[in-house]
């Protein structure tokens, strides 16, 4: 005689809780996504270092292109009184360093995001034997006001110019006369003017006071 097995078809729920007798398992819940929670974790991390590193990066430039336009103004300014020291007195112009700020405030080469802008200050042309004149460099970064001179020396190998420029004042170096050099970076630094240059002074020592330069802003 054939014999017959009949087998039950596995249910969705059977299983070791079947095997007890217990009812149907309830659908499995997910547990948690730690994964998710560690992807997300390193996404924001990311993100803010990145933020950090751009605002870094950002501020690393500003100060690069700021040395860069404070270096070529002063150093403009002292060819122009170099050649000008030069001259008899009647013959100098003051206008022609109005003239070159403006120059150097429009110069696409200097000027980097077009927000730079150079004005001439206090200064004069009339003294015999030297050119002082005091030069703003402003920009969203800074703002730094500079004295730049320019002597003219006689001495037995003839005569020739003596130049040189200090800090008046600074945002970077906060309110007030500045009294400390001005780090621009790059191992550069202007120095801060000496007090005693607005006093009647040696021949070979820049006249501020003389030149109408203000020793403090205001």
């Amino acid at each position: 005689m054939e014999s017959t097995v009949t087998s039950q078809p596995a249910s969705a729920g059977s299983g070791p809780a079947d095997f007890h007798g217990a009812g149907p398992a309830a659908a499995a819940r997910p547990g948690p996504r730690w994964w998710l929670l560690a992807v997300l974790a390193v996404a924001a991390s990311l993100i803010v270092g990145g933020t950090v590193q751009h605002a870094f990066d950002q501020r690393r430039a500003a100060r690069a292109l700021y040395r860069m336009q404070v270096l070529t103004t002063e150093y403009r300014f002292l060819d122009a009184e170099r050649s000008q020291v030069a001259v008899p007195v009647g013959q100098r112009s003051a206008l022609a360093f109005d003239h070159l700020a403006g120059q150097i405030s429009n110069d696409g080469g200097v000027n980097g995001y077009g927000t730079l802008a150079v004005g001439l200050g206090a200064g004069s042309t009339a003294q015999p034997t030297q050119i002082d004149f005091a030069v703003t460099v402003a920009s969203p970064y800074a703002s730094t006001t500079v004295a730049v001179w320019s002597i003219l020396v006689t001495g037995h190998g003839g005569v020739s110019s003596d130049a040189g420029a200090c800090v008046l004042w600074s945002t970077l170096l906060g309110p007030g006369r500045a009294t400390t050099d001005l780090q621009l970076g790059g191992g550069y630094f202007v120095p801060p003017c000496s007090p005693r240059w607005w006093s009647p002074g040696p021949i070979m020592e820049p006249h501020l006071g003389a030149a109408g330069i203000p020793q403090s802003p205001g």
